[in-house]
């Protein structure tokens, strides 16, 4: 808990040398194609910004009206080389919420020619400024898609896995004007920092809803790292200066089921605004589980979105 400096940037380093999700990308496919598990479209889109061009697909559930909320999907590592035009089955759990709730789900898609294994590169200082880098297109993504969707720009959230829930974090960090909450399964802290004040700094004070999810069996976002993130976390939103003084305001054991393989511990701490709740799952690797968004399944994945959807940017 207290690797710091040189030393904590190292681990941030080799982690991302590490890192792999089990997010599968998409194609850039111009047209409308019809999603065979949901009720809605996907299409496929690129976005050109000074920082660089990235393809992004959009799930628009059918007759969604105007005012709704908008989720953005950061995929972890992919080696797909030639995409794949339905990469946001993978995650299905936000197709099959989006239609049951009525949201829009945006997934930025890593370029291979940025990155041959398809990571996000949350560990460059290049995207760790806001207006540059990856973090600056993510955000111009999910702007111009909150836009053409007219979605509410008050209820625009960001969700990831693996090094992409560590982009999570640099976007949460850099763009709170932009996303009201993030949830991060399997990622890693802003700029490693355990005391939260790198992303308080970041924010201006701001603090940032955020849901936590780790596996006590990831040897890759290793359970060390989970208590990192969480003490930043705590920091950040002002609950906490030092980690061991907190105590979480509710907790409960949600037992393992036919869609969720994992035993979870669910711990929330502080509330509105600077609320942090951390899902520890018992038993779990890094890689995501079958409704393709937490390291669990769609049960979890469920609490997840019904935790951002709960959130608003004042």
């Amino acid at each position: 808990m207290r690797i710091i400096g040189k030393q904590m940037w190292t681990v941030a380093v080799v982690i991302a040398a590490m890192m792999s999700g089990s997010t599968v990308v998409g194609a850039a496919k111009a047209a409308p194609v019809r999603v065979e598990f949901g009720q809605g479209t996907l299409v496929t889109k690129k976005l050109t910004t000074p920082a660089g061009t990235r393809a992004y697909q959009v799930y628009t559930p059918r007759r969604l009206p105007a005012g709704r909320p908008l989720i953005t999907w950061v995929h972890g590592t992919s080696k797909v080389p030639n995409g794949d035009p339905m990469g946001l089955r993978t995650s299905d759990t936000l197709i099959t919420e989006a239609d049951r709730l009525g949201f829009t789900v945006v997934a930025p898609l890593q370029s291979l020619s940025a990155d041959p294994s398809g990571m996000w590169h949350f560990f460059d200082p290049a995207n760790q400024v806001r207006g540059q880098g990856e973090s600056s297109i993510i955000a111009a993504i999910a702007r111009r898609s909150a836009r053409d969707a007219r979605a509410d720009p008050r209820r625009i959230y960001a969700v990831g896995h693996s090094a992409g829930g560590a982009m999570v974090h640099t976007i949460g960090a850099m763009y709170p004007d932009v996303v009201a909450a993030i949830a991060v399964s399997a990622g890693f802290p802003f700029l490693g920092d355990p005391t939260g004040v790198a992303l308080r700094n970041a924010r201006v004070n701001r603090p940032m809803p955020t849901f936590l999810i780790h596996g006590d069996r990831d040897d890759i976002a290793v359970p060390p790292v989970g208590a990192i993130e969480l003490a930043a976390a705590l920091g950040a939103n002002g609950l906490a200066s030092a980690p061991t003084d907190v105590r979480p305001r509710s907790t409960v054991d949600v037992p393992a089921s036919r869609t969720d393989r994992y035993r979870t511990r669910i711990s929330c701490f502080g509330a509105g605004r600077a609320e942090v709740v951390l899902a520890d799952v018992r038993g779990a690797d890094h890689r995501t589980g079958p409704g393709g968004m937490t390291l669990n399944g769609p049960a979890l994945d469920r609490r997840v979105v019904a935790f951002l959807l709960a959130q608003a940017r004042h």
